[in-house]
């Protein structure tokens, strides 16, 4: 048999295996399929990406491990400050989720968006939402926009300020797209290996047997069809005159290991990662120990990314200038116990280390290491024969110790919130010495609406001697001086020299029997650089930047005891300009002069007029209040010490515009000639040109989507979009929402079927005193029903398909929402119209709570009662107090819904007693039946809420503006609402909207129901 030639005869197992080229620009279809080898790679998907093993295990170690590392802000002097950001970033993800996201988006897209949904009272986030890189689009004229719905990128159409965006670069290229080509190959290696896995074929050969004719092609087309056929069926095929040879690969070639290693190292490069954290082990080198290895991958790999999210979060658009983000490697760091242990033995010798800093290393409470380091009481020494030196005695001093700023006179108290440490006060007689606390750091104090607080290392002063010791921060009483004053983690230990003298025996007698046992301190800001600085997070709190100690006191105060507060007063000037000083209150002097003798009246000194005493008493006061109310600091932003946020622009991009390659004109490179040679000759130049002009196509293409999206106006497009028409802009209908429906008792129903309602009429003789021996008469009930008609209610909408088609927004959505309000706004209606009646007040209408009917009542005339004048709010609430005390006599319970018409809700909202002071107050509610505010529209009288109900129009002789029921006695029955679209009902060119749905309501209990005409008409 001839063999045929050509590609269409050579037989299949002879034709080579061949695959086609892509290429992306619109040519014709015999021109298609040959850039495939030197066009750009697209990016990889994150999911396919995931789906490889070593850019997920590189994606846990980099994103996980940074996501748990806790950010901190620092002040200029390297103190923590607390911040909601960093702390809680989203209100409703974990911290180290919200984190891990945002290094996974540094990671895979280059960049990572978070949206600011909250402020401090500072103006600077404090809540944030991260959002996916593929909802956010960056266009060129550096305008961000960003897709609530989530659709891909580059479709957003949200528009969303710098002011509320924080981008966060990465240092590195994407890896979606720098990895795009590695992450392919690692995937098609898989799906390689998972081949030899899954088809079951050997590989290998056939061969004709010897001495036999190997046939023609049609016979050995059919041998290969039944051998694959047979294979996938996992069965032996008979061979016949074929010998099988078959190809032995070991398993490492099968799997392709080699091949796939190299895939991952590959990764690893891309990533930063050592081959060895991702199974593929290139050396024989061994880490020493695991901190060593940690190092290692945060000098290489986290560190860039750690330091892009510290300086971004640093940037004045997310934290005040003067403070800093810094990451926490503590925890990530923490080696074997043994290591950490040495650690800090090293770290407390040289310094670095203390208890509290090891405590917080170690994650455990400082407050038990506070407590571990206080000093005892020293041990009574044992009795000897020789004479031992005086003991220094301790006095222990309260729990919460003393701090007072001495200030002048006019000034106020300040007391302190925190209780403080419980430290040792140290009284040496013989050597005259007086130690302890004066002042603990951090400890919070109040003063004319001011707070105040000493951070660590904020006092100083220039010597020693020359801070003085006196009594009770009386200037004249000075007794000592400082002989030794040290900055502890605790606050400022003193030790103070008294001075020989009868002054200071007394004051030292009163420190070591225990009454004078507590330290103050007086400082100023008068040297160069002294000053405060407000708390980022609190603005009434002052941090005290530094300050100049000039004296230390001792007081008979040594306790925050709420009965004997510390008295503090802070300096009404600017911290800049004059001194501020803490003090206790003046302590009594030492009486010195003898007492006045009993049962003799004490004489007022000579010349002393107590009319102009009394006077100048008064001036100094009102003085003294009005400085305090001109100082008082308002809850504001002070941009004085906080400087206003800054914006960061969020749309950064860089265009760079090229020539066309092809000009179209008969001039440069020919689109047809490139496109020939690329196909029949391999042309690279050609190939190249082709692969521009593709990408230079995408971009004039997305540049006029985007200039018909966003740019369009009535220079431009007016054809397009009718000038001035903002269909973005659309307002809504207002919806009412169903008050009295929400109000009722709730049931479904799914038919038009009418049901009863069995109901209590009467009932009689069902106990009666007992008489022996005689059995009880029968005992009579009467019971009714109430039968429940449930109505149709539905809607038709037509619309032509141009407006359906054209319309934005939706038409056909409007048209079935403005249905829907209909349908809320009639059930609304027939609730009122069953609680209202035909006669006014709900039902029957009769003179009392009956069974029969509801209760009526009229306020109308000058007393609510018909007399001369106008009924006003008083009287309105007067009559609705008169029914509601009706209520346990006739209905024997509570009513829990009130119902308001508009002329109701009026009556209330303006009613006011004799003195014209409001009946229904919103705030300082005394000697009133109620509280009520116009805003929120709540309305308590004798704390029953009045809600307002629009469809209570309150407009007829017989309508009720006061509606009074329990819940459970009036019932509302409803069906889901059904909405239809019919587009083949009325022909292609018209769409039928349609809508239906039951409903029924009754009033069960119509004792129930107290129903009040409010009647502003004049009377006589």
């Amino acid at each position: 048999m001839p063999r045929e030639t050509g590609s269409q005869g050579t037989p299949k197992w002879q034709r080579p295996v061949t695959s086609s080229l892509m290429f992306t620009a619109n040519l014709p279809s015999e021109m298609t399929g040959i850039l495939g080898e030197v066009a750009a790679v697209p990016r990889v998907g994150r999911a396919q990406a995931m789906s490889v093993p070593a850019v997920k295990r590189g994606r846990d170690l980099i994103c996980g491990t940074l996501g748990t590392l806790r950010l901190k802000r620092l002040d200029s002097r390297r103190r923590r400050v607390p911040s909601e950001l960093l702390e809680q970033p989203e209100a409703d993800v974990a911290r180290s989720v919200t984190m891990t996201r945002v290094v996974e988006d540094m990671l895979f897209e280059s960049r990572a968006w978070l949206r600011i949904t909250e402020f401090d009272a500072n103006g600077y986030p404090s809540k944030v939402v991260r959002l996916d890189p593929r909802t956010v689009t960056v266009r060129e004229n550096a305008r961000v926009y960003v897709s609530s719905d989530g659709v891909t990128q580059g479709q957003a159409t949200e528009f969303v300020p710098d002011a509320q965006l924080i981008r966060i670069d990465s240092p590195n290229d994407a890896l979606l797209v720098a990895g795009a080509r590695v992450i392919r190959a690692a995937l098609a290696l898989e799906q390689a290996a998972a081949r030899h896995i899954n088809t079951g074929m050997p590989l290998g050969y056939l061969t004709s047997a010897d001495g036999t004719d190997p046939g023609d092609d049609a016979e050995v087309e059919e041998i290969l069809d039944n051998f694959e056929d047979s294979i996938s069926r996992r069965a032996w095929p008979y061979l016949g005159a074929l010998k099988a040879n078959q190809l032995t690969w070991n398993p490492e070639q099968l799997q392709l290991a080699a091949a796939r290693d190299y895939a991952v190292l590959e990764i690893s490069r891309l990533i930063g990662i050592d081959p060895e954290e991702l199974g593929v082990s290139t050396t024989s080198r061994t880490y020493a120990n695991a901190e060593q290895r940690r190092l290692d991958l945060i000098d290489f790999t986290l560190a860039a990314y750690v330091s892009a999210i510290e300086d971004r979060l640093s940037m004045p658009d997310v934290t005040p200038p003067g403070y800093t983000v810094r990451a926490e490697y503590g925890g990530f760091l923490r080696s074997d116990t043994e290591t950490r242990m040495r650690t800090y033995e090293t770290g407390r010798r040289v310094g670095v280390y203390d208890d509290e800093r090891i405590a917080e290393l170690e994650d455990l409470p400082v407050e038990r290491v506070r407590a571990a380091a206080k000093p005892s009481a020293p041990t009574p020494p044992a009795p000897a024969s020789t004479p031992t030196p005086p003991q220094e005695e301790t006095v222990q001093q309260s729990t919460r110790p003393v701090l007072a700023f001495t200030a002048p006179v006019d000034d106020g108290p300040i007391k302190f919130d925190v209780t403080g440490e419980a430290i040792d006060f140290r009284v040496n007689a013989e050597r005259r010495t007086i130690s302890g606390l004066a002042v603990p750091w951090d400890t919070v104090a109040r003063s004319a609406g001011a707070r105040w607080s000493f951070p660590p290392g904020s006092l100083h002063w220039t010597d020693e001697a020359r801070v003085k010791l006196d009594r009770d921060h009386v200037p004249g009483t000075e007794v000592g001086k400082a002989v030794r004053i040290q900055a502890t983690r605790a606050g400022l230990d003193v030790t103070l020299k008294v001075a020989r003298g009868p002054a200071g025996d007394e004051l030292l007698a009163l420190a070591e029997d225990g009454v004078y046992d507590g330290l103050s301190i007086q400082a100023d800001f008068t040297s160069s650089g002294d000053g405060w600085d407000s708390h980022p997070d609190d603005r009434s709190l002052r941090l005290v930047r530094s300050a100049t100690l000039r004296k230390i006191a001792l007081t008979a105060t040594p306790a925050f005891d709420d009965a004997r507060v510390t008295s503090v007063a802070a300096s009404r000037q600017s911290p800049q300009e004059g001194p501020i000083v803490m003090t206790t209150p003046a302590a009594v002097q030492p009486n010195t002069a003898p007492g006045t003798p009993a049962g003799r009246t004490p004489t007022a000194p000579q010349g002393f007029d107590m009319a102009t005493f009394t006077a100048g008493l008064t001036e100094a006061v009102k003085a003294s209040v009005t400085a305090a109310m001109q100082n008082v600091q308002l809850p504001q932003v002070d941009t004085t010490t906080v400087p206003p946020r800054q914006t960061v622009p969020a749309g950064r991009v860089e265009v760079t515009r090229e020539a066309p390659v092809y000009t179209m004109n008969g001039n440069g490179p020919s689109f047809v000639r490139d496109a020939w040679k690329a196909r029949t000759e391999s042309d690279h130049d050609a190939r190249q040109r082709l692969a521009k002009y593709t990408r230079q196509t995408e971009e004039f293409a997305k540049q006029a989507n985007d200039a018909l999206m966003f740019g369009a106006d009535t220079g431009n497009a007016s054809a397009v979009i009718p000038p001035g028409y903002r269909p973005e802009l659309y307002v809504t209908q207002l919806m009412r929402g169903r008050p009295l429906v929400e109000a009722v008792s709730r049931g479904q129903l799914t038919d038009a079927t009418p049901f009863t309602i069995p109901k209590f009429v009467s009932s009689s003789g069902m106990t009666s005193d007992h008489v022996e021996g005689t059995n009880p008469t029968d005992g009579t009930m009467d019971i009714s029903t109430v039968t429940v008609t449930p109505g149709g209610i539905s809607g038709l909408f037509e619309l032509t398909r141009e407006i359906v088609d054209s319309a934005n927004p939706a038409i056909d959505a409007i048209a079935m929402q403005a249905m829907q309000e209909s349908y809320s706004q009639q059930t609304e209606a027939k609730v009122y119209a069953e609680l209202n009646g035909s006669n006014g007040q709900g039902g029957t209408i009769t003179s009392g709570f009956v069974p029969s009917g509801a209760q009526a009542r009229l306020v109308s005339g000058g007393d609510g009662n018909g007399g001369s004048g106008t009924a006003d709010g008083a009287d309105l609430i007067a009559g609705i107090r008169s029914q509601l005390a009706l209520y346990p006599f006739r209905r024997f319970g509570a009513p829990n819904r009130a119902m308001l018409s508009q002329q109701g809700t009026t009556g209330l909202a303006t009613a006011v007693g004799s003195d014209g002071r409001p009946l229904l107050p919103s705030i300082g509610a005394q000697n009133t039946a109620g509280v009520g505010n116009a805003v929120t529209q709540g309305w308590f009288v004798d704390g029953l809420p009045h809600q307002p109900a629009w469809s209570m129009t309150g407009n007829a002789a017989g309508d009720a503006d006061v509606l009074i029921f329990n819940s459970s006695d009036v019932w509302a029955w409803e069906s889901s609402l059904l909405t239809f679209r019919f587009e083949e009902r009325g022909g292609p060119a018209r769409i039928d909207l349609a809508l239906f749905g039951y409903f029924a309501t009754r009033l069960l209990r119509p004792v129930g129901l107290s129903a009040i005409r409010y009647d502003t008409t004049a009377v006589g």
